[in-house]
């Protein structure tokens, strides 16, 4: 359980630092969601807790990672680049 929490600790300093990039903002999210997963499952065992909410989190954990790549595949195609610095609200569609 303690790996799991590094692994959170680790992942929220990537995703607060290191966002110059979306791409490497969605992969910081990615390993936030299986540090927590990691963490719920090692609950489950310990415990003996149903695993239904492992699962639960795992399909979430599945669908944020489709729904993330394929918004950053339109803004790649809309935008030519994936830097978060150049979102501005006066000019996102353009």
């Amino acid at each position: 359980m303690k790996i799991s929490w590094l692994g959170v600790a680790t992942s929220f300093f990537t995703f607060t630092k290191l966002n110059s990039h979306i791409l490497i903002l969605l992969i910081s999210l990615e390993a936030l969601m299986l540090s927590l997963l990691a963490f719920i499952f090692a609950f489950c065992l310990v415990y003996g807790i149903s695993y239904s909410m492992f699962l639960v989190l795992l399909t979430f954990a599945a669908c944020e990672a489709a729904l993330g790549l394929s918004l950053l595949v339109s803004i790649l195609r809309l935008r030519g680049n994936d830097f978060s610095t150049s979102f501005n609200s006066m000019k996102f569609y353009a």
